[in-house]
């Protein structure tokens, strides 16, 4: 079977890693293509020994080309934009349309919601990685026949080995992993540490993670003399071994598809706090968080 993988994104987050994990699974039996613009994320496709397809952005002429050049059997769009993209480019009833995120815009009747509604019949089928995405869809009842639930694929073994490649020396009492962007509220991050710090005087968190949003945390942090509680770490390939020597993740999401990072904490033993959003309730109760 010939699939085209379709994202947006140039860059490796959670929609991408699981686009990957799911390719990694199929390759042997599948002709794959992971399509998207250049960027960071060749050299993890070429780790992999993935097919790569670098566009110019996900327009419809572009994957229009790329359906020309493949002929794939199914067409495995990533999120809305892709998905709707997919949907005009394809004169076939073979797209798959994967959403990870409950963005807000898709809990009203908008322009947005109705373009997704509409583009929902040139689709094979729908995934959504919670039942989250579902239930706050507005047109829900529209393609809930037509909807599987399926969270993202975690590699446990995979993640215990990783936070095993190197030593990280510094201990931390919290930890954020996730993108510096609006749906992650970073901010919100850091205005808990420093209340935390009214009566933990020495706390000291860590923030894994880059996006539009660094300087404005950089500028927040020396604001509120906490550059000696809260460290910067920018983006990291591995961030579990930093995860493993936290005593507990937070996660401050305004909006959240299925809760990537809380798994990840939750395989090294580390407790979770989370904002009550998306798919984090099904996997942060009092047991765990």
């Amino acid at each position: 079977m010939k699939i085209v993988h379709i994202l947006k994104s140039n860059k490796y987050s959670g929609a991408e890693n699981v686009a990957i994990t799911i390719i990694n699974k199929m390759k042997d039996r599948n002709d794959i293509v992971y399509v998207c613009p250049e960027g960071e994320i060749r050299e993890y496709l070429k780790k992999y020994n993935i097919n790569y397809e670098p566009v110019k952005k996900i327009s419809v002429k572009e994957i229009k080309r790329i359906i020309k050049k493949y002929k794939p059997d199914i067409v495995h769009a990533h999120d809305f934009s892709a998905s709707v993209i997919s949907a005009i480019a394809s004169n076939r009833k073979n797209v798959i349309s994967h959403l990870h995120n409950n963005n807000p815009r898709m809990k009203k009747i908008n322009l947005y919601s109705i373009i997704y509604l509409c583009s929902t019949l040139k689709y094979k089928k729908i995934l959504m990685v919670s039942q989250a995405i579902m239930d706050e869809y507005v047109f829900r009842k529209n393609i809930a026949k037509n909807v599987e639930i399926l969270g993202n694929p975690i590699e446990l073994e995979k993640i215990v080995k990783l936070s095993k490649e190197y030593k990280c020396d510094e201990l931390y009492h919290i930890a954020f992993l996730g993108r510096l962007s609006d749906p992650k509220q970073p901010e919100k991050f850091i205005q808990l540490i420093k209340e935390l710090k009214e009566t933990i005087k020495n706390i000291k968190a860590v923030m894994i993670g880059d996006g539009p949003l660094r300087e404005k945390c950089e500028k927040i942090i020396k604001e509120n003399d906490l550059e000696k509680n809260i460290i910067l770490k920018g983006f990291i390939k591995n961030p579990f071994p930093i995860l493993k020597n936290s005593k507990v993740v937070c996660m401050t999401s305004k909006y959240e598809g299925f809760g990537l990072a809380a798994i990840e904490a939750l395989v090294l033993g580390k407790p979770v706090v989370a904002t009550d959003v998306g798919g984090l309730p099904d996997i942060v109760n009092d047991t765990c968080g």
